[in-house]
């Protein structure tokens, strides 16, 4: 079965978006957050997208994510385990 994919014009709200929702994700982190970036096509400006805000979430401490899955799932996100555990 095919798949369809929605692509849009730019819309000026994205980064607003992103940027409400980076402040629930440093929230979740905690003292464990280093960065967090807006990547992703709706991060360019003046190009179409899927209208998906993608984040990248850079922590000082990846074995800490899993015990802030609680936090992380609150805000909607599922935690993923480590791929090598």
């Amino acid at each position: 079965m095919a798949m369809k994919v929605e692509v849009v014009p730019h819309d000026l709200a994205w980064r607003g978006k992103f940027e409400d929702e980076s402040k629930q994700v440093d929230l979740a982190f905690g003292d464990n957050l280093v960065a967090i970036h807006h990547i992703g096509s709706t991060a360019i400006p003046h190009i179409h997208a899927k209208p998906i805000i993608d984040m990248l979430v850079v922590v000082k401490d990846i074995a800490k994510v899993d015990k802030q899955s609680d936090a992380i799932a609150a805000l909607g996100y599922e935690g993923m385990k480590e791929l090598d555990d």
